[in-house]
Protein backbone atom coordinates (compact mmCIF):
# COMPACT_ATOMS: atom_id res chain seq x y z
CA UNK A 1 0.00 0.00 0.00
CA UNK A 2 1.17 3.58 -0.51
CA UNK A 3 1.52 6.74 1.25
CA UNK A 4 -0.81 9.75 -0.37
CA UNK A 5 -0.02 13.54 -0.22
CA UNK A 6 -2.19 16.83 -1.59
CA UNK A 7 -0.23 19.33 -3.15
CA UNK A 8 0.68 21.93 -5.51
CA UNK A 9 4.48 21.71 -5.79
CA UNK A 10 4.19 25.63 -7.04
CA UNK A 11 6.79 25.02 -7.36
CA UNK A 12 8.90 21.86 -5.79
CA UNK A 13 11.52 23.10 -3.41
CA UNK A 14 13.66 21.51 -0.57
CA UNK A 15 10.52 21.54 1.64
CA UNK A 16 9.00 19.09 -0.24
CA UNK A 17 11.93 17.09 -0.35
CA UNK A 18 11.99 16.99 2.97
CA UNK A 19 8.89 15.48 3.56
CA UNK A 20 8.63 12.82 0.95
CA UNK A 21 11.62 11.86 2.52
CA UNK A 22 10.00 11.91 6.18
CA UNK A 23 7.71 9.53 4.67
CA UNK A 24 9.81 7.39 3.41
CA UNK A 25 11.22 6.96 6.29
CA UNK A 26 8.56 6.38 8.22
CA UNK A 27 6.50 4.57 5.84
CA UNK A 28 8.65 2.58 3.76
CA UNK A 29 6.35 2.92 1.12
CA UNK A 30 5.85 4.04 -2.47
CA UNK A 31 4.29 8.22 -2.84
CA UNK A 32 1.40 8.68 -4.49
CA UNK A 33 0.72 12.30 -5.00
CA UNK A 34 -2.66 14.15 -6.32
CA UNK A 35 -1.70 17.66 -7.20
CA UNK A 36 -3.23 21.04 -8.62
CA UNK A 37 -3.14 21.35 -12.35
CA UNK A 38 -3.43 24.82 -14.11
CA UNK A 39 -4.78 26.83 -11.05
CA UNK A 40 -3.42 27.06 -7.46
CA UNK A 41 -6.35 26.38 -4.47
CA UNK A 42 -6.06 30.04 -4.35
CA UNK A 43 -7.20 30.77 -7.68
CA UNK A 44 -3.80 31.67 -9.05
CA UNK A 45 -2.16 30.07 -12.07
CA UNK A 46 0.42 28.43 -11.71
CA UNK A 47 4.46 29.21 -12.41
CA UNK A 48 5.18 25.83 -13.91
CA UNK A 49 2.67 24.21 -15.90
CA UNK A 50 1.28 20.61 -14.68
CA UNK A 51 3.77 18.20 -16.99
CA UNK A 52 6.84 20.17 -15.36
CA UNK A 53 5.82 20.13 -11.89
CA UNK A 54 4.61 16.80 -11.78
CA UNK A 55 8.09 15.73 -13.40
CA UNK A 56 9.81 17.95 -10.70
CA UNK A 57 7.88 15.69 -7.61
CA UNK A 58 8.81 12.77 -9.63
CA UNK A 59 12.29 13.78 -9.59
CA UNK A 60 12.56 14.57 -5.99
CA UNK A 61 11.12 11.63 -4.71
CA UNK A 62 7.38 10.87 -5.41
CA UNK A 63 6.43 7.61 -7.58
CA UNK A 64 3.30 8.72 -9.19
CA UNK A 65 1.62 12.65 -9.33
CA UNK A 66 -2.23 12.23 -10.44
CA UNK A 67 -3.84 15.24 -11.34
CA UNK A 68 -6.31 17.21 -8.46
CA UNK A 69 -8.89 17.76 -11.35
CA UNK A 70 -9.83 21.97 -11.42
CA UNK A 71 -13.03 21.06 -9.92
CA UNK A 72 -11.54 20.08 -6.84
CA UNK A 73 -8.34 22.14 -6.80
CA UNK A 74 -9.43 25.66 -7.17
CA UNK A 75 -12.06 25.60 -4.07
CA UNK A 76 -12.12 26.09 -0.22
CA UNK A 77 -9.89 24.11 2.15
CA UNK A 78 -12.59 22.19 3.12
CA UNK A 79 -13.43 20.99 -0.47
CA UNK A 80 -9.37 20.90 -1.98
CA UNK A 81 -9.01 18.77 1.09
CA UNK A 82 -12.59 16.68 0.44
CA UNK A 83 -11.25 16.34 -3.34
CA UNK A 84 -8.06 15.24 -2.46
CA UNK A 85 -8.71 12.64 -0.19
CA UNK A 86 -11.70 11.36 -2.52
CA UNK A 87 -9.40 10.52 -5.37
CA UNK A 88 -6.78 9.00 -3.08
CA UNK A 89 -9.29 6.41 -1.23
CA UNK A 90 -10.82 5.69 -5.12
CA UNK A 91 -7.16 4.06 -6.18
CA UNK A 92 -7.65 1.72 -3.67
CA UNK A 93 -3.91 1.53 -3.00
CA UNK A 94 -3.26 4.34 -0.45
CA UNK A 95 -4.00 3.45 3.18
CA UNK A 96 -2.24 6.51 4.70
CA UNK A 97 -2.02 10.15 3.76
CA UNK A 98 0.93 12.47 5.11
CA UNK A 99 0.49 16.25 5.62
CA UNK A 100 2.55 18.84 7.12
CA UNK A 101 1.16 21.45 9.61
CA UNK A 102 2.32 23.90 11.62
CA UNK A 103 0.50 22.56 14.23
CA UNK A 104 1.92 19.14 14.78
CA UNK A 105 0.35 17.52 17.52
CA UNK A 106 -1.92 14.84 15.82
CA UNK A 107 -4.24 14.66 18.95
CA UNK A 108 -4.97 18.75 19.44
CA UNK A 109 -6.02 18.61 15.47
CA UNK A 110 -8.64 15.43 16.54
CA UNK A 111 -9.90 17.61 19.18
CA UNK A 112 -10.30 20.39 16.49
CA UNK A 113 -11.98 18.32 13.74
CA UNK A 114 -14.26 16.76 16.05
CA UNK A 115 -15.70 20.59 16.66
CA UNK A 116 -17.20 20.55 12.82
CA UNK A 117 -19.87 17.86 14.65
CA UNK A 118 -21.21 19.29 17.47
CA UNK A 119 -24.79 20.41 17.17
CA UNK A 120 -23.64 24.22 18.16
CA UNK A 121 -20.64 24.40 15.29
CA UNK A 122 -23.66 24.91 12.55
CA UNK A 123 -25.51 27.65 14.73
CA UNK A 124 -21.86 29.44 15.73
CA UNK A 125 -20.78 29.86 12.15
CA UNK A 126 -24.43 31.68 10.49
CA UNK A 127 -23.60 33.70 13.39
CA UNK A 128 -20.14 35.03 12.45
CA UNK A 129 -20.81 35.39 8.81
CA UNK A 130 -24.23 37.05 9.45
CA UNK A 131 -21.85 39.74 10.95
CA UNK A 132 -19.50 39.78 8.41
CA UNK A 133 -17.04 37.76 9.09
CA UNK A 134 -15.65 34.98 6.49
CA UNK A 135 -16.04 31.73 6.47
CA UNK A 136 -12.34 30.92 7.46
CA UNK A 137 -11.99 33.41 10.05
CA UNK A 138 -14.92 32.11 11.76
CA UNK A 139 -14.27 28.56 11.89
CA UNK A 140 -10.67 29.44 13.01
CA UNK A 141 -13.32 31.76 16.24
CA UNK A 142 -14.92 28.64 16.98
CA UNK A 143 -11.75 26.29 17.20
CA UNK A 144 -10.03 28.58 19.03
CA UNK A 145 -13.10 28.98 21.33
CA UNK A 146 -14.04 25.21 21.80
CA UNK A 147 -10.30 23.62 22.17
CA UNK A 148 -8.34 26.32 23.69
CA UNK A 149 -5.80 26.07 21.12
CA UNK A 150 -4.19 29.54 20.04
CA UNK A 151 -6.02 31.18 17.78
CA UNK A 152 -2.77 32.39 15.52
CA UNK A 153 -1.42 28.82 15.13
CA UNK A 154 -5.02 27.82 14.34
CA UNK A 155 -5.52 30.44 11.16
CA UNK A 156 -2.22 29.04 9.46
CA UNK A 157 -2.87 27.40 6.11
CA UNK A 158 -1.03 24.49 7.05
CA UNK A 159 -3.01 23.74 10.10
CA UNK A 160 -6.47 24.58 8.71
CA UNK A 161 -5.77 22.14 6.01
CA UNK A 162 -4.86 19.51 8.83
CA UNK A 163 -8.52 20.27 10.39
CA UNK A 164 -9.83 19.50 7.19
CA UNK A 165 -7.83 16.30 6.34
CA UNK A 166 -8.80 15.16 9.41
CA UNK A 167 -12.63 15.88 9.11
CA UNK A 168 -12.62 14.06 5.67
CA UNK A 169 -10.39 10.91 6.40
CA UNK A 170 -12.44 7.94 5.50
CA UNK A 171 -11.36 4.61 8.27
CA UNK A 172 -9.70 3.30 5.52
CA UNK A 173 -6.67 5.72 5.52
CA UNK A 174 -4.72 6.66 8.44
CA UNK A 175 -3.05 10.38 8.85
CA UNK A 176 0.68 11.17 9.50
CA UNK A 177 1.37 14.60 10.49
CA UNK A 178 4.54 16.15 9.99
CA UNK A 179 6.04 19.39 11.43
CA UNK A 180 6.41 21.76 8.72
CA UNK A 181 9.75 23.03 8.49
CA UNK A 182 10.78 26.63 7.56
CA UNK A 183 9.10 29.90 6.66
CA UNK A 184 5.52 30.54 6.86
CA UNK A 185 3.47 29.06 3.74
CA UNK A 186 2.90 33.17 2.66
CA UNK A 187 6.51 34.46 3.55
CA UNK A 188 7.30 36.17 0.71
CA UNK A 189 11.44 36.44 1.95
CA UNK A 190 14.49 34.08 1.14
CA UNK A 191 15.69 32.57 3.64
CA UNK A 192 18.98 30.45 4.15
CA UNK A 193 16.84 27.00 4.00
CA UNK A 194 13.51 25.63 3.89
CA UNK A 195 12.01 28.89 2.08
CA UNK A 196 8.31 29.46 1.20
CA UNK A 197 6.69 28.33 -2.47
CA UNK A 198 5.50 32.25 -2.06
CA UNK A 199 9.41 33.61 -1.95
CA UNK A 200 10.20 31.37 -4.16
CA UNK A 201 8.09 32.48 -6.84
CA UNK A 202 8.48 36.37 -5.77
CA UNK A 203 12.34 36.01 -5.96
CA UNK A 204 11.72 33.77 -10.13
CA UNK A 205 9.70 37.40 -11.12
CA UNK A 206 12.35 39.89 -9.39
CA UNK A 207 13.55 42.23 -12.27
CA UNK A 208 17.20 40.36 -11.65
CA UNK A 209 16.49 37.24 -10.25
CA UNK A 210 19.29 36.08 -7.42
CA UNK A 211 19.19 32.28 -8.61
CA UNK A 212 22.09 31.79 -5.93
CA UNK A 213 19.34 32.38 -3.74
CA UNK A 214 16.93 30.25 -4.76
CA UNK A 215 19.50 27.17 -5.75
CA UNK A 216 19.78 26.80 -2.26
CA UNK A 217 15.52 26.63 -2.16
CA UNK A 218 15.04 23.74 -5.18
CA UNK A 219 16.88 20.79 -6.65
CA UNK A 220 19.18 21.36 -9.69
CA UNK A 221 16.62 20.69 -12.29
CA UNK A 222 13.83 22.74 -10.70
CA UNK A 223 16.16 25.42 -10.82
CA UNK A 224 16.89 24.45 -14.27
CA UNK A 225 13.30 24.87 -14.96
CA UNK A 226 12.43 28.08 -13.34
CA UNK A 227 15.28 29.56 -15.50
CA UNK A 228 13.92 28.15 -18.84
CA UNK A 229 10.70 29.31 -17.52
CA UNK A 230 11.66 32.91 -16.80
CA UNK A 231 13.58 32.96 -19.94
CA UNK A 232 10.62 32.29 -21.92
CA UNK A 233 8.31 34.82 -20.36
CA UNK A 234 6.15 34.14 -16.87
CA UNK A 235 2.61 33.91 -16.63
CA UNK A 236 1.20 37.12 -15.76
CA UNK A 237 -2.62 36.91 -14.42
CA UNK A 238 -3.59 40.78 -15.33
CA UNK A 239 -4.47 39.12 -18.47
CA UNK A 240 -7.52 37.79 -16.97
CA UNK A 241 -8.63 41.66 -16.57
CA UNK A 242 -9.68 42.18 -20.45
CA UNK A 243 -11.29 38.30 -20.83
CA UNK A 244 -13.25 39.00 -17.43
CA UNK A 245 -14.34 42.84 -18.68
CA UNK A 246 -15.12 41.27 -21.94
CA UNK A 247 -17.54 38.64 -20.56
CA UNK A 248 -19.04 41.13 -17.64
CA UNK A 249 -20.26 43.37 -21.10
CA UNK A 250 -22.77 41.35 -22.36
CA UNK A 251 -23.48 39.24 -18.56
CA UNK A 252 -26.67 40.07 -16.63
CA UNK A 253 -27.41 39.37 -12.80
CA UNK A 254 -29.96 36.84 -13.10
CA UNK A 255 -27.20 34.48 -15.26
CA UNK A 256 -24.23 34.91 -12.93
CA UNK A 257 -26.17 33.51 -9.84
CA UNK A 258 -25.67 30.17 -11.89
CA UNK A 259 -22.50 30.31 -11.55
CA UNK A 260 -20.68 28.48 -8.56
CA UNK A 261 -20.16 30.34 -5.45
CA UNK A 262 -22.02 33.59 -6.77
CA UNK A 263 -24.07 33.94 -3.50
CA UNK A 264 -25.21 36.83 -1.33
CA UNK A 265 -25.42 39.46 -4.03
CA UNK A 266 -21.86 38.98 -5.62
CA UNK A 267 -23.38 38.82 -8.65
CA UNK A 268 -23.89 42.73 -8.21
CA UNK A 269 -20.49 43.10 -7.11
CA UNK A 270 -19.10 41.51 -9.85
CA UNK A 271 -21.23 43.41 -12.24
CA UNK A 272 -20.25 46.56 -10.52
CA UNK A 273 -16.54 46.52 -10.55
CA UNK A 274 -16.31 45.96 -14.22
CA UNK A 275 -14.88 49.79 -14.27
CA UNK A 276 -11.80 48.82 -13.02
CA UNK A 277 -8.70 49.33 -15.16
CA UNK A 278 -6.11 46.82 -13.22
CA UNK A 279 -6.65 43.34 -11.98
CA UNK A 280 -5.53 44.05 -9.23
CA UNK A 281 -7.82 47.27 -8.66
CA UNK A 282 -10.47 44.35 -9.48
CA UNK A 283 -9.60 42.22 -7.25
CA UNK A 284 -9.55 44.81 -4.63
CA UNK A 285 -12.55 46.10 -5.50
CA UNK A 286 -14.35 43.08 -4.60
CA UNK A 287 -12.72 41.88 -1.79
CA UNK A 288 -14.01 42.63 1.57
CA UNK A 289 -14.34 41.93 5.20
CA UNK A 290 -16.62 38.77 4.29
CA UNK A 291 -14.76 37.93 0.58
CA UNK A 292 -11.13 36.91 0.90
CA UNK A 293 -9.09 37.30 -1.62
CA UNK A 294 -8.74 33.69 -2.46
CA UNK A 295 -12.48 33.50 -2.57
CA UNK A 296 -12.64 35.86 -5.23
CA UNK A 297 -9.90 34.69 -7.14
CA UNK A 298 -11.67 31.36 -7.61
CA UNK A 299 -14.89 32.91 -8.19
CA UNK A 300 -13.61 35.24 -11.39
CA UNK A 301 -12.48 31.77 -12.49
CA UNK A 302 -15.48 29.97 -12.29
CA UNK A 303 -17.33 33.15 -14.44
CA UNK A 304 -14.87 32.70 -17.11
CA UNK A 305 -15.16 28.85 -17.67
CA UNK A 306 -18.82 29.41 -17.09
CA UNK A 307 -18.72 26.70 -13.62
CA UNK A 308 -22.16 26.62 -12.55
CA UNK A 309 -23.15 25.07 -9.08
CA UNK A 310 -25.69 22.38 -10.96
CA UNK A 311 -22.17 20.98 -12.29
CA UNK A 312 -20.11 21.28 -9.30
CA UNK A 313 -23.43 19.39 -7.88
CA UNK A 314 -22.99 16.57 -10.33
CA UNK A 315 -18.77 16.73 -10.30
CA UNK A 316 -18.37 16.06 -6.83
CA UNK A 317 -19.25 12.71 -6.46
CA UNK A 318 -17.37 11.76 -9.82
CA UNK A 319 -13.72 10.88 -9.60
CA UNK A 320 -11.12 10.66 -12.58
CA UNK A 321 -7.15 9.30 -11.97
CA UNK A 322 -5.45 11.41 -14.51
CA UNK A 323 -1.71 10.85 -14.71
CA UNK A 324 0.93 13.14 -15.02
CA UNK A 325 3.88 11.60 -14.32
CA UNK A 326 5.49 8.33 -12.91
CA UNK A 327 8.71 6.19 -12.44
CA UNK A 328 8.76 2.59 -12.43
CA UNK A 329 7.40 2.18 -8.66
CA UNK A 330 4.36 4.13 -10.32
CA UNK A 331 4.11 2.23 -13.00
CA UNK A 332 3.86 -0.82 -10.77
CA UNK A 333 1.07 0.94 -8.64
CA UNK A 334 -1.03 2.04 -11.83
CA UNK A 335 -1.68 -1.24 -12.34
CA UNK A 336 -3.32 -2.57 -9.24
CA UNK A 337 -5.28 1.20 -9.10
CA UNK A 338 -9.40 0.20 -9.11
CA UNK A 339 -10.51 3.10 -10.97
CA UNK A 340 -9.98 3.93 -14.74
CA UNK A 341 -6.59 5.50 -15.60
CA UNK A 342 -6.07 8.23 -17.71
CA UNK A 343 -2.93 8.62 -19.92
CA UNK A 344 -4.17 9.73 -23.21
CA UNK A 345 -6.93 11.99 -22.94
CA UNK A 346 -7.84 11.76 -26.25
CA UNK A 347 -9.38 8.09 -25.62
CA UNK A 348 -11.74 10.00 -22.93
CA UNK A 349 -12.14 13.25 -24.89
CA UNK A 350 -12.07 14.85 -28.33
CA UNK A 351 -11.24 18.27 -29.61
CA UNK A 352 -14.77 18.83 -30.90
CA UNK A 353 -16.11 18.05 -26.95
CA UNK A 354 -14.85 21.54 -26.01
CA UNK A 355 -17.13 23.11 -28.12
CA UNK A 356 -19.91 21.22 -29.24
CA UNK A 357 -22.25 19.69 -26.84
CA UNK A 358 -22.99 16.54 -29.08
CA UNK A 359 -22.97 13.60 -27.02
CA UNK A 360 -23.98 12.92 -23.43
CA UNK A 361 -20.51 12.94 -21.03
CA UNK A 362 -19.86 10.96 -18.32
CA UNK A 363 -18.82 12.36 -14.85
CA UNK A 364 -14.99 11.99 -15.61
CA UNK A 365 -15.29 12.94 -19.17
CA UNK A 366 -16.72 16.98 -17.98
CA UNK A 367 -14.05 16.45 -14.79
CA UNK A 368 -11.32 16.24 -17.86
CA UNK A 369 -13.00 18.80 -20.05
CA UNK A 370 -13.06 21.27 -17.10
CA UNK A 371 -8.94 20.27 -16.99
CA UNK A 372 -8.08 21.12 -20.27
CA UNK A 373 -10.40 24.74 -20.43
CA UNK A 374 -8.21 25.57 -17.15
CA UNK A 375 -5.26 24.93 -19.05
CA UNK A 376 -6.29 26.70 -22.14
CA UNK A 377 -7.22 29.50 -19.69
CA UNK A 378 -3.75 29.29 -18.41
CA UNK A 379 -2.14 28.84 -21.77
CA UNK A 380 -3.75 32.64 -22.89
CA UNK A 381 -1.88 34.45 -19.62
CA UNK A 382 1.87 34.69 -21.59
CA UNK A 383 2.93 37.42 -24.07
CA UNK A 384 2.38 36.19 -26.39
CA UNK A 385 -0.06 33.20 -25.66
CA UNK A 386 0.81 29.84 -25.58
CA UNK A 387 -0.51 27.18 -28.29
CA UNK A 388 -3.80 26.05 -26.85
CA UNK A 389 -4.81 22.44 -26.70
CA UNK A 390 -2.03 21.02 -24.78
CA UNK A 391 -3.70 18.17 -22.83
CA UNK A 392 -4.28 16.08 -26.05
CA UNK A 393 -0.74 16.18 -27.40
CA UNK A 394 1.44 15.74 -23.82
CA UNK A 395 1.61 12.60 -22.44
CA UNK A 396 2.34 11.65 -18.83
CA UNK A 397 6.05 11.85 -18.11
CA UNK A 398 7.87 8.70 -17.24
CA UNK A 399 11.50 9.78 -15.23
CA UNK A 400 13.67 7.02 -15.21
Amino acid sequence: MATGIIAEYNPFHEGHAHQIAAVKKFCGSEVVAVMSGSFTQRGAPTILDKWTRARLAVAGGVDLVLELPFVSAVRSAQDFARGGIRLLESLGVVNTLAFGAELADLSALRRAAAVFDEKSFANNLRGLMASGTSYAAAVTKILAAVTGLDENRLRQPNTILAIEYLCALPETISPLVLERVGAAYDDSTLREKFSSASAIRAAVREPQPPWAKISAQVDAVTLTALQKERSAGLVDENFLLRPILARLLTSRADELIKIFGMTEGLEYRLLNAAASKTFDELIKTLTGRRYTESRIRRLLLYFLLDVTAEEIAELDAATCARVLAFNERGRALLKKISVPVVTKVTKHLNRRDLCERRRPLEPYQKILLRDVTATNLRRILFEPPRPPLEDFTTPPVFVK
